[in-house]
């Protein structure tokens, strides 16, 4: 229990120095999450979230909830591409026990992470939901 609460204290205290020396916000984005996920196997509680690409690490995607101030970096496991007109957002898969999980970001320049996402059985039933991403605004 210990090392798992020093690991995650390790983590926040890393994303804190990567995001205060990150000079680039071109992909900084919010999105309020009307529901509880997961996401590189991590809960997250509903609420307001920064979304953007880890400085140096165009693969890994820092989510960072504002309100409390936790985060986490999620590696994807692919790039994905669409239209470059599609507004950007996140994307979740939902069903079964599981709840939602984080599958896709869509940056709204026709690029994309997938991420993974826990299996689903057959007798699950799969279902999408999409949160629209705004550009983030220091307070």
């Amino acid at each position: 229990m210990k090392t798992k609460n020093l690991r995650k204290m390790f983590t926040a205290a890393l994303l804190t120095l990567a995001a205060t020396a990150a000079y680039s916000q071109d992909y900084a984005m919010t999105a309020k999450i009307p529901f509880g996920f997961r996401a590189n196997g991590s809960d997250f509680p509903a609420g307001k979230y920064k979304v953007e690409r880890t400085p140096g690490n165009t693969s890994t995607l820092t989510l960072r909830n504002v309100e409390t101030g936790g985060a986490i970096f999620i590696p994807s496991k692919d790039p994905v591409s669409e239209a470059k007109t599609a507004r950007p957002r996140l994307v979740f898969q939902c069903g079964g026990e599981a709840g939602c999980s984080l599958a896709t970001l869509w940056s709204g320049s026709g690029a994309g992470l997938e991420f993974s996402t826990p299996p689903l059985t057959a007798a699950q039933k799969e279902r999408r939901e999409t949160v629209y991403l705004d550009r983030f605004k220091e307070k």
